[in-house]
């Protein structure tokens, strides 16, 4: 029988192999004092690929959808590992978005919006997110799909909005404690936005004295929701309110509605008061022109039709 001859000694030994795979993928081997090299014949992968419906829009004030995407991590080296999942959220984002945003995680082979009532629940800012028992450890040769999901928690806080964060998953796969293979997906980004300015306004005459202003109501409005329109002068002040569900809104300014003659430039301001208030940016400017006819009759004509 021939005995195997060990190593000698090495010091704060360190070895790092790059292991090509599309999910940037490493393993890495440190032995801090010596290593035997029967144990360098195990070669150890990973790999870890997310199929993202995760890319999200919320909208500030209110509660949205969830996502649903799916985490593939395969084990492709000739070693049983044992598993570790991090969240790593991107230079920019916002701890306090990623903070109010839950992450649900699950394993299964048809991934839906909807986690079952073992699912792991956290959030977003948590950088150490449990694995589900399912993909805490492969043997060679093993994959397993985590079904991931993520929602904003309740009503999204109009002081959020304007906010984004961008996050990846990083899988490390180990032998004990000194062999480590690790893959990073993809990224996904979710973000906040206030309601939308109402778009394209126009200026038409209305006989006889009078002109109609219309618009699209904002492309992000919660759908069937009846929003409030106020057309407001360089003041803020109102000239004209109405209420509409319709994908296109129109009122008519005739008589006393702008009270000065002279030109008026005029913006349409949208209101939704669906979960919290939430008022939209100001429109592109409207300008209209307001005469007195003799002394009673006033006359609107549009500046900028």
């Amino acid at each position: 029988m021939t005995r195997r001859r060990l190593l000698g000694p090495i010091a704060a030994l360190v070895t790092l192999a790059v292991l090509g795979s599309a999910g940037g993928a490493t393993a890495a081997w440190i032995a801090r004092t010596s290593v035997a090299a029967s144990v360098s014949s195990t070669a150890i992968a990973t790999t870890a690929q997310l199929t993202s419906g995760l890319d999200a829009n919320y909208r500030s004030g209110t509660t949205a959808p969830a996502t649903a995407g799916q985490l593939t991590i395969a084990n492709t080296g000739g070693a049983p590992l044992s598993y570790a999942l991090a969240t790593q959220l991107g230079a920019g984002s916002s701890s306090a978005l990623a903070a109010k945003i839950t992450l649900r995680l699950w394993s299964g082979s048809a991934c839906g919006t909807t986690a079952p009532s073992g699912a792991v629940s956290t959030t977003l800012a948590d950088s150490a997110p449990a694995l589900p028992t399912a993909a805490r450890s492969l043997a060679p040769g093993a994959s397993v799909v985590v079904c991931v999901s993520t929602q904003i928690d309740g009503q999204t806080d109009a002081s959020l909005s304007g906010q984004s964060v961008t996050a990846a998953f990083r899988v490390t796969g180990a032998v004990g404690t000194n062999w480590t293979a690790a893959a990073t997906t993809a990224a996904f980004t979710q973000s906040v936005s206030g309601l939308g300015p109402a778009s394209a306004p126009a200026c038409t005459q209305a006989p006889p004295h009078g002109v109609q202003l219309s618009w699209t109501a904002p492309a992000n409005r919660a759908a069937g929701v009846s929003l409030q329109y106020r057309v407001v002068d360089r003041s803020n002040t109102v000239v004209k309110e109405v209420s509409s569900s319709a994908a296109t809104v129109s009122v008519t300014l005739a008589g006393t509605d702008i009270r000065a003659d002279g030109v008026h430039e005029l913006r349409i301001v949208a209101i939704e008061t669906t979960g919290s208030t939430t008022t939209s940016s100001d429109s592109a400017i409207l300008t209209v022109r307001r005469t007195a006819v003799g002394n009673s009759n006033v006359k609107y004509e549009c500046v900028n039709p």
